[in-house]
């Protein structure tokens, strides 16, 4: 297999080439990069394996193409299969559960890393500036109420968590999709995958283990068992 992997937009080598922040709607953001990943090596089969916010940007992409709400490319035809590892595709849920006091370190952790990654080109905007000028967010709720929603042209925290969640999309998943995740993952409640609020494509296959964490898929060896799930659901 040819690998390619792809930095979120900011991160990596595109640090100080944008002006916007990624966000869990970024799906186009994948899309143009499989199409230039199809045109590096068109007579290849495609494949996709995304990690938590990308989980999401793919169910999203994929569920919105299928539903016929976002036109389907010429390479579609040849993404054969998709992996999701623990994608936060109801995000509301999950912002709601980050809420929980006990759940504190983890929203200082994420919003002092995600802090000190702004790209220079999104902090030099006069509308970043407005909004640090607030007091510093303490959930991420406040951070996506205060940064991501104003600065990507959302009106605040739930309008983004409903535009951009995965979870109205995955009933038209057309692409046989693995979904990875566990019972006791901190970010991701498990019955985001479990319960009957949304519906499930029968394309999409669910394996929720009861150990996990949020994408630590570590076995008694110390070794990462998530690894050889992906191989056998690529290989196929």
């Amino acid at each position: 297999m040819r690998v390619f992997r792809i930095d979120m937009r900011g991160c990596g080598d595109a640090f100080g080439l944008v002006k916007q922040l990624t966000h869990a709607g970024r799906s186009d953001d994948l899309i143009a990069a499989l199409g230039a990943i199809s045109n590096l090596a068109p007579d290849s089969r495609l494949g996709v394996a995304a990690v938590s916010l990308g989980g999401n940007q793919i169910l999203r992409a994929v569920g919105r193409i299928g539903a016929g709400a976002d036109p389907q490319p010429d390479w579609f035809d040849k993404l054969d299969r998709i992996a999701a590892i623990c994608p936060p595709l109801d995000l509301a849920r999950c912002s709601e559960n980050m809420q929980r006091r006990i759940l504190r370190p983890y929203n200082y952790y994420f919003i002092r890393q995600l802090m000190s990654r702004i790209p220079p080109g999104v902090r030099a905007r006069s509308d970043f500036a407005a909004s640090i000028a607030s007091k510093r967010p303490r959930t991420l709720r406040e951070l996506d109420d205060q940064f991501t929603a104003p600065l990507s042209g959302f009106a605040d925290a739930l309008d983004y968590y409903e535009k951009s969640s995965a979870a109205h999309h995955i009933e038209t998943v057309a692409v046989p999709t693995l979904v990875l995740a566990a019972e006791d993952d901190p970010v991701v409640p498990v019955d985001c995958f479990a319960d009957a609020k949304h519906h499930w494509g029968p394309k999409v296959k669910r394996v929720v283990s009861r150990h996990g964490g949020h994408v630590g898929f570590i076995d008694r060896q110390r070794n990462c068992w998530m690894d050889r799930v992906l191989t056998d659901w690529f290989a196929c």
